[in-house]
């Protein structure tokens, strides 16, 4: 009788043990969404890493000298490249690559297009392809400001374009910067503005880098950062701007996207530049999801960030409103952005000819399009600036 009475026993145990098994992976499948939801909205403080370079060897060559340095990641990508380093006395220089020439396993060598002073053979250096420094590594004037906003004084650089750049003039443009993003991210375009009379405003917004946070401290991705931006729009207007710029860089964009969509003062915007915007975040999320092989979870991921922090998708799905839209747009997106893919922002580019002016930069990877070449990049600017604000010089 005890042999039937174990088998028994076993059979029953066999639903419970896959009942337990059901349990442990639906937890780690939750955990995994959750992880994921928390990391698409969570605004931390921006640290980017800076992989270790040094100064390998300065070659003189024409038309320009030649720079071989370590080779990582930072080093490798395509396009210009950004120097900084520290001299013996503490004082801070910058220089500008080009593209990379030549490369051996551990090395590459890069055309140096200006220094401010001798690149330091041996020295370790800092590499950025997106911008370092302040304005004044651009030898830009600029002034420190801050912009009253619901959350608290957010921190801007102001580069006054008015006469002898000494004082903002009335032609500003104001600039967003992006997703766990740095004002820096705008110094490779700040010159042009300046050379075309434009006073530039660089903002930044809630919960970003060095601006105050919400009680949340989470991003809503566009569907309430644009109101930092209004808040932008209203101290430019206060100092005396009468035509008005914006331009944005990844959420920046999307931010910029979202005050045309919501703020009254949209129609005192006469043009605006996107680079690298997102326009809706569901199919990014499926993006994500797909390239690391975790589809299923993206309606998991979805939902878990409206449960967690409320985010209002709606609210940033500016794909689904593209209709509405009247302000003449300029965009940039580069066939290599594996961050928001090409496909996503061609459709605002093929749903709205009549007001998008669409640049595809072949190579050019997420908010890098500049990179691939600096002056097609700013001529094409320069004549979209041109057009929407005529008699600029």
């Amino acid at each position: 009788m005890g042999l039937p009475l174990l088998a028994m026993g076993r059979h029953h145990a066999r639903p419970l043990w896959i009942l337990l098994g059901l349990g442990l992976v639906g937890g780690a499948i939750l955990k995994l969404g959750w992880y994921f939801a928390d990391a698409l909205v969570w605004a931390p403080v921006v640290r980017r890493r800076v992989p270790r370079t040094r100064v390998l060897s300065v070659m003189d060559h024409e038309p320009l000298p030649l720079l071989r340095l370590t080779r990582n990641s930072a080093t490798t990508r395509p396009g210009v490249l950004g120097l900084e380093w520290d001299d013996l006395e503490g004082k801070r220089h910058f220089a500008q690559l080009g593209p990379v020439v030549e490369q051996t396993r551990h090395t590459l060598t890069r055309t140096v297009q200006w220094q401010e002073a001798t690149l330091p053979v041996g020295q370790l250096i800092r590499p950025s392809t997106v911008g370092l420094g302040t304005p004044a590594s651009r030898g830009l004037k600029y002034e420190d400001v801050l912009v009253p906003a619901e959350h608290g004084l957010m921190p801007a650089w102001l580069v006054p374009g008015g006469p002898d750049h000494q004082v903002a003039g009335t032609d500003w443009v104001i600039v967003t910067h992006g997703y766990k993003g740095l004002r820096q991210d705008a110094l490779r375009i700040l010159p042009t503005f300046t050379a075309l009379g434009l006073s530039s405003l660089t903002i930044t917004y809630r919960n970003a880098h060095g601006a105050p946070r919400t009680r949340q401290g989470v991003y809503r991705l566009s569907a309430e950062e644009w109101q930092d931006l209004e808040a932008a729009v209203r101290y430019a207007q206060e100092q005396g701007a009468r035509r008005l710029l914006l331009m944005g860089f990844s959420m920046g964009g999307a931010i910029t996207l979202a005050f045309l969509r919501y703020s009254p003062m949209a129609p005192h915007v006469h043009g605006v530049i996107l680079d690298s915007p997102p326009l809706e975040w569901r199919s990014l999320i499926r993006h994500y999801a797909r390239r690391y092989h975790l589809l299923p979870l993206a309606g998991l991921v979805e939902w878990l960030t409206v449960i967690k922090s409320g985010q209002d998708f709606d609210a940033a799905d500016h794909h689904s409103v593209m209709t509405q839209f009247e302000t003449p747009m300029l965009l940039f997106h580069g066939s290599d952005d594996r961050t928001v893919p090409v496909a996503h922002v061609e459709r605002l580019a093929h749903a709205r000819p009549d007001i998008v002016e669409y640049h595809r930069i072949e190579g050019a990877e997420h908010v890098r399009t500049w990179n691939i070449d600096p002056a097609a990049y700013e001529a094409v600017l320069t004549l979209f600036v041109r057009r929407v604000l005529p008699n600029q010089e």
